[in-house]
């Protein structure tokens, strides 16, 4: 292909070469002199053909300007008009006064053919610089189009532990383990967990192996690529399963590491918001250039969610609705998130005088719900309360969301927010904290 494309460029550089200056002079001149010892040769005693049906010499000036321009259509011209001249007064030409006519108009028509060349010629240069310029910005987007489709691998890894991209992954987390078959860490919710994890890590050989009440199993219950079982007393995981963290071999080892006796790269305990340890995930191989803080970070939280998700379906029924259990588990989850990795969420609470209003604001706010948004009715006499819980969301994005709530409230009830409900707003950190501001009858903003 490339070949190819050369050779035409190759051919079409030879084309568009202009021909040198002395070949154009000795052309003009041959080819009008042989113009002109034609017309002598066969027709002596008119070679002009002043006195024929058609003037055959003045085709030499006319062919020269068709080829090489106006200029030499003039030079021609002059050499043929020369000719004329000299044979007029040489008495050569079956004429008695010089024939002005003819030559004006020999003239005339030969360096309008030269100047129509020269015309087009003009035209096809700027044809062919803005064909070049094309060309170069053609190569430069192509080039530029490659490198960005080589890249974007790495590009989305870089970006794998934005907010964004972990929004993204809780939502598909929460969509595809919800609808598992089965309590506790089963094979098949293992084998989700896994395919999530191998989403978002790129891990290439990895497995998970459940806690059981004599301590780590000696199976694992879902593995992904050549995963060959572990020794039990193996250092990473052995600290990992101790201080319930994430543990590298670029962590606390990474000084020890010609001294550590592992198979591992990585350990990553499922540990829910309780501090429950239902599993670990060893991983054996990954591509390096995920190996970084920043994925690491994005697989603890990931495991993290994993293991409440867990926990959760295997919780007994308790006080409250099943909305608010749901609520305070994400709200325990979030609290850890926040000190554990500073991710950011953000309550709001609003108090109503009657169900009535309840009503028309909750409709509004289901709305509005996000994909990770928890919503619950307070479970409190006292008051009637409303709670939504907005992970991964500052006090900016809280201050977005209440905006939007009070526009889509007044659109429907005509009515501000601040009228129809007490709002209160803080931002997530302590447990104790923001579980007493929960069960206070008027919450206040904290920052």
């Amino acid at each position: 292909m490339n070949d190819f494309q050369a050779q035409q460029e190759e051919a079409t550089s030879f084309e568009n070469t202009p021909a040198p200056t002395w070949l154009r002079w000795v052309e003009t001149v041959v080819v009008t002199s042989l113009f002109v010892g034609v017309g002598a040769w066969n027709r002596p005693e008119d070679p002009f053909y002043l006195n024929g049906s058609f003037p055959w010499p003045a085709l030499a000036p006319l062919l020269m300007g068709l080829r090489y321009g106006f200029f030499f259509a003039l030079v021609s011209s002059l050499i043929l008009l020369g000719a004329l001249g000299i044979s007029y007064r040489e008495g050569w030409v079956p004429v008695s006064g010089f024939p002005y006519v003819w030559a004006i108009g020999v003239l005339i028509f030969s360096l309008l053919a030269g100047e129509f060349r020269d015309y087009w010629e003009r035209q096809i240069e700027k044809l062919e610089a803005s064909n070049r310029y094309r060309q170069v910005r053609l190569e430069e987007f192509t080039r530029n189009f490659y490198l960005l489709k080589v890249s974007h691998d790495r590009l989305e890894q870089q970006l794998a532990g934005s907010s964004s991209s972990l929004r993204e992954a809780l939502r598909r987390l929460y969509q595809e383990i919800a609808h598992a078959q089965g309590d506790g860490l089963t094979p098949e919710t293992a084998e989700l967990m896994l395919q999530l994890l191998i989403r978002y890590g790129q891990l290439q050989i990895a497995a998970i192996y459940p806690i059981t009440d004599h301590g780590l199993a000696e199976r694992p219950i879902a593995r992904i690529g050549a995963f060959e079982d572990i020794r039990s007393d193996d250092p990473i995981l052995l600290h990992a399963i101790g201080e319930k963290t994430l543990v590298s071999v670029q962590s606390e080892y990474l000084q020890n590491l010609n001294d550590l006796n592992t198979d591992l790269l990585m350990a990553i305990p499922l540990i829910d918001s309780r501090q429950s340890l239902i599993g670990v995930v060893a991983v054996k191989a990954m591509p390096f250039f995920n190996f970084q803080p920043r994925t690491l970070r994005l697989l603890a939280i990931l495991a993290g969610h994993m293991a409440d998700m867990i926990q959760e379906q295997r919780q007994s029924p308790g006080p409250g609705s099943e909305e608010w259990r749901q609520f305070y588990f994400q709200l325990l989850r979030a609290c850890r998130d926040n000190r554990q990795y500073g991710l950011p969420a953000s309550l709001i609470k609003l108090t109503f005088d009657s169900r009535q209003q309840l009503a028309l604001v909750e409709e509004r706010m289901r709305r509005l719900r996000r994909g990770l948004d928890v919503m619950t009715e307070l479970p409190s006499d006292d008051s009637i309360g409303l709670a939504i819980l907005l992970p991964l969301t500052d006090e900016l994005g809280q201050a977005a969301y209440l905006q939007r709530l009070d526009d889509a409230v007044r659109e429907h009830t005509g009515q501000p927010l601040a009228q129809l409900a007490d709002v209160s707003t803080r931002v997530v950190n302590e447990v104790q904290e923001t579980q007493a501001w929960l069960s206070s009858p008027r919450g206040a903003s904290v920052s």
